[in-house]
């Protein structure tokens, strides 16, 4: 194994990427930003195909996360800023976080009025609750590793993705119910309490984002 490093560290390129956390951070900035976008696009379009408001609802939910990680994005890549700008940028994120609430009770509203979810076929909705499951458990592990970081913008990722993860799990929770289950009333109580949990969730982490304290020294990986 030891071999094995040695040989990838003499890349210039991998070597760069190995030896520069920040450099990494920045990609998996970039790569989830990416995803994000792609992914709130095809809710919209499914949205428009079906004529589902829940769909474009989440859609809109998602588009809006893509434009918080695109503000992290840039904060990323503009290194060297100073600590009072930084902290401007980070609160900011956690204020247009916390207001997307309001769209997180709308996306709640419409599954329990008019049984609007995803509806998967076959087995898949097995796949898509095992993802979730990663989602969240790689999420809060990334969160706990790069928590005492000086690096801003890259906490905020890693909770912007914890919230990802959290209304993935709502929305998959709404499909398990309606396709498993036949009692409304269950279905319904079930809906609020987990939107409610998770906005409760989505409103810790915005918080935690406009109260940031003051920047800590970073630790080596």
């Amino acid at each position: 194994m030891k071999k094995w490093k040695e040989r990838l560290h003499q890349n210039p390129v991998i070597h760069l990427y190995l030896s520069d956390a920040k450099l990494r951070a920045f990609l998996s900035l970039l790569g989830s930003f990416a995803l994000n976008f792609l992914y709130a696009l095809w809710e919209i379009l499914c949205g428009m195909y079906y004529q589902s408001y829940w769909f474009i609802t989440l859609g809109v939910y998602y588009i809006l996360l893509t434009l918080i990680r695109l503000m992290l994005l840039r904060e990323a890549r503009d290194q060297g800023r100073a600590e009072k700008t930084e902290r401007r940028r980070y609160r900011a994120c956690g204020i247009l976080l916390l207001t997307m609430n309001i769209i997180l009770f709308g996306i709640v509203i419409l599954a329990v009025t008019g049984n609007q979810a995803i509806h998967y076929a076959g087995y898949l909705i097995y796949a898509v609750a095992t993802y979730t499951f990663y989602r969240i458990v790689k999420a809060i592990i990334t969160l706990v590793k790069y928590r005492n970081w000086n690096a801003p913008a890259l906490t905020a990722s890693k909770l912007i993705s914890l919230v990802a993860a959290l209304v993935s799990l709502l929305s998959l929770e709404i499909a398990m119910i309606l396709q498993f289950g036949n009692d409304r009333e269950f279905f319904q109580t079930m809906t609020v309490l987990t939107g409610i949990g998770v906005g409760v969730g989505i409103s810790a982490a915005a918080i935690c984002m406009i109260s940031i304290p003051k920047i800590k020294t970073s630790r080596s990986e």
